[in-house]
């Protein structure tokens, strides 16, 4: 399969008063066509900025690394450029369908400019496409809808109306920020089932970023796992829920609800995401990991594969340094 994105060394920086936010610290991440790779990970780990910096979008600024859409430099490209790829090539759902969309312009408006621009369609053309879109993501009464502004639509709604306008055009990549956050059961299901359609029809690959686990194991092919800014783990999807090896991932997996599991209380991780930059030394998770050595606050582990095709970054499976699991083992 060939390359669709590739994210080489990424660095993304946040620069405010309070001194530097490496929200981004050296992710690597490589996306094929057709294929769906899920991105997962507790709030604040550095998934949607890494997503929005593939687009463009982000306010950080990138100090380090490249991202290649389809053989181009994102980088490098001018903003018309960039543009004419954005929504159309590259599409976006994102988190906060609310702030996303414009108040002042109906949904049909909202969904008919990008296929205008990038699909020269007529207005009226556009219109229908609009009204098409939204009777396929679910949305009763679409020939009204489509005339509606964005205050007169539920969270849900709204929801489906993001996904209307990012699969619109039909894109090679498609970014989903928890596509399915807002919508209930019935409504999640009709939407993965027509981003898997969206995948089979037309070799539409997406990066899928979920704090949903079962989302994860529906619908993707590979799992990214990030923690801090950075990748921590990363495998076929089979292989990350039979076998997790990093810690982090052991915990977000012991974490999930089982039918026949007898606990009365659900496993959690004991503390929170550290603030990124906030801690200079050592592995970002050995405060909150029940195997930390101490190598672990020392050093950070390098992203090696400890499996073929299974990457870890944690000490306990690394190469680096003699004599770890021997003191993995007296613990």
């Amino acid at each position: 399969m060939n390359k669709l994105l590739e994210i080489k060394g990424l660095k993304t920086y946040f620069y405010s008063d309070d001194g530097v936010v490496p929200a981004v610290d050296g992710v690597d991440i490589v996306i094929h066509e057709g294929e769906t790779v899920g991105i997962v990970g507790e709030s604040g780990c550095g998934k949607s900025v890494t997503s929005l910096t593939a687009m463009r979008l982000t306010p950080g600024k990138v100090v380090e690394g490249s991202i290649k859409f389809n053989g181009k430099n994102i980088l490098a490209l001018s903003d018309h450029e960039i543009r004419a790829i954005r929504g159309n090539e590259m599409a976006m759902i994102f988190q906060e369908p609310m702030t996303s969309l414009n108040p002042v312009f109906t949904i049909g408006q909202q969904i008919g400019e990008a296929v205008q621009i990038h699909m020269n369609y007529s207005k009226q053309k556009a219109k229908e496409r609009a009204v098409e879109m939204l009777k396929l993501v679910g949305i009763p009464r679409a020939e009204q809808i489509v005339d509606e502004y964005p205050h007169q639509l539920s969270g849900g709604m709204r929801q489906r109306v993001m996904i209307a306008m990012a699969m619109a055009c039909n894109p090679k990549l498609l970014i989903a920020d928890e596509p399915t956050t807002a919508l209930d059961v019935t409504i999640q299901a009709q939407i993965l089932d027509l981003m898997k359609e969206l995948k089979e029809k037309h070799k539409t690959a997406i990066m899928m970023i979920t704090h949903d686990l079962g989302v994860v194991a529906e619908m993707c092919d590979r799992v990214i796992v990030m923690y801090s800014g950075k990748v921590v783990e990363e495998s076929d999807v089979i292989s990350l829920f039979t076998n997790p090896k990093h810690p982090y991932t052991q915990g977000l997996m012991k974490s999930v609800p089982s039918l026949d599991g007898e606990e009365k209380r659900l496993y959690s991780i004991q503390g929170s995401v550290p603030i990124p930059g906030s801690l200079r030394e050592g592995c970002s998770f050995a405060p909150r990991c029940e195997f930390a050595m101490s190598i672990c606050k020392q050093a950070m582990p390098r992203l090696e594969e400890v499996e073929t095709g299974h990457l870890c970054r944690c000490w306990l499976h690394s190469t680096d340094q003699g004599g770890i699991q021997d003191e993995a083992t007296a613990r």
